[in-house]
């Protein structure tokens, strides 16, 4: 092929992939000048009503006198301060820029069809509920937003935050609000459950982390500390606590709230209580929960309760191991293959059977510092490994003390692994990655020789 066919080949396509650029872009605009833009600015205070039709679902908002908003329907219930607070504001200041385009066959193209649209309407009740705006919100093409009039074969340009204004399901205009107050107001948590286990701690020293136990079932041994970084985090996310989702009409047989599993009263400054209640999994990652002082059920994933669903038993502290590595006389380890002794002297770390790569042991040693559970599991030992456990470790400290746990199987997730301690009965959740600094490979332990 010679140079002249290759390049009115080249020619050809550049022209065609233009051609397919500008049939997919709005027609240009006609400017300012020359089209009066078909929608005046709304006087403030005039809105106080919007309907919003998405998905063949219609929410109203209401705004009243005093400038609080409530959606009345598909539920009366109080609306999401921020996403409404937006629309309102984003209908207060529409302007239309640019005419698109006039042609009724690029309406699906630009999402403002009957099919697609947002269809939002703007009343004002005050005037006997006169329509504002009625409008088709379409899709976003560069910095604006295509929107139509209804009624009208006009497609115009507005500001590009108006699709996102407007573009929620239905549960996320509602206020998602399931306990809410200052944390610093919080002076004393009970938490119980349905098998009678109760904990109750007060706040102590005027920080939001200091806490001492007032009462426990069952009584805690004289031995066990408070894990003063339980109460903290339950009431940091009982502050800003927020639905996932809502379970309108819910009974409680489904709910299990009328005999809830869990139970939290926070005694806030000046005598107020708030409570709430956790009760069954709607899901394998869902529960209902809901407060004891409204009827509203509400639906929250698993990651969201984590922290707030903490067993009484798990208000103990949760230290397994406490030993400065500088204190460390000896580390044993049974693991089957990968089992080792390694003993300190000097400072130095060393095996009867292999050289040691002082390189690898800090971190085996610096293991032993504040090594602490992330819970406590509720399964019986032997349930999870730890009749015949996987691996066991024992480390001495030259100043006498000795930590010496059992380790179990890994949890499901592979994010954690049970362990039991010498001075506990308790099953321990220990993160994985703790473990395996200490299970490590004999091979990786050995100096390798140059």
């Amino acid at each position: 092929m010679n140079r002249k066919s290759l390049v009115a080949i080249a020619v050809f396509v550049v022209l065609g992939l233009v051609a397919v650029f500008s049939l997919r872009q709005p027609e240009k605009g006609e400017g300012t000048a020359d089209r009066q833009r078909p929608l005046a600015k709304l006087v403030a205070g005039d809105l106080d009503t919007i309907q919003i039709l998405r998905g063949g679902v219609t929410t109203t908002l209401k705004r009243d006198a005093a400038g609080k908003i409530s959606v009345t329907t598909p539920v009366a219930y109080p609306a999401d301060a921020g996403n409404a607070k937006s629309a309102f504001e984003q209908l207060e200041k529409l302007e239309l820029g640019d005419l698109v385009t006039e042609n009724k066959a690029r309406h699906a193209e630009f999402q403002v069809d009957d099919a697609n649209a947002l269809h939002v309407i703007a009343k004002s009740e005050k005037s006997g509920g006169k329509v504002l705006v009625d409008l088709l919100v379409g899709k976003i093409v560069g910095s604006g937003t295509m929107v139509r009039l209804a009624s009208k074969d006009e497609v115009w340009q507005a500001g590009g935050g108006i699709r996102g204004a407007f573009d929620h399901p239905t549960p996320d205009w509602r206020d998602r609000s399931i306990t809410t107050f200052a944390q610093a107001d919080a002076e004393m948590l009970t938490v119980k459950t349905k098998d009678g286990s109760t904990v109750i701690v007060k706040k102590v020293g005027g920080g939001d982390d200091k806490f001492e136990l007032v009462t426990s079932v069952p009584k805690l041994a004289a031995t066990d500390k408070l894990d003063n970084t339980v109460p903290a985090a339950v009431l940091s996310g009982l502050a800003a606590w927020k639905a996932n989702d809502f379970a309108d009409g819910a009974t409680a047989a489904v709910t299990g709230l009328d005999a809830p599993a869990m139970t939290l009263v926070v005694a806030l400054k000046g005598g107020k209580n708030v409570t709430a209640l956790i009760g069954n999994r709607k899901s394998d990652d869902e529960y209902y929960v809901k407060r004891a002082d409204a009827p509203q059920v509400f639906v929250v994933k698993k990651l969201n309760l984590e922290r707030i669903y903490k067993r009484p038993v798990e208000y103990k502290d949760k230290t397994v191991c406490d030993l400065n590595e500088a204190d460390l006389a000896e580390i044993a380890v049974s693991n089957g293959a990968d089992s080792y002794t390694i003993v300190n002297e000097g400072g130095k770390w060393k095996s009867s059977k292999f050289e040691v790569d002082p390189a690898r042991t800090p971190s085996i040693g610096g293991g032993f510092k504040d090594w602490k559970g992330n819970g406590i599991a509720d399964e019986a030992p032997a349930a999870v490994g730890l009749a015949k456990p996987r691996a066991t470790i024992v480390a001495k400290s030259k100043k006498g003390g000795t930590c010496a746990l059992k380790i179990g199987d890994e949890t499901k997730d592979k994010q954690y692994a049970y362990a039991q301690t010498a001075k506990s009965a308790d099953v321990y959740l220990l993160a994985k990655w703790s473990v395996d600094r200490i299970l490590v490979k004999v091979d990786d332990l050995k100096k390798k020789k140059p």
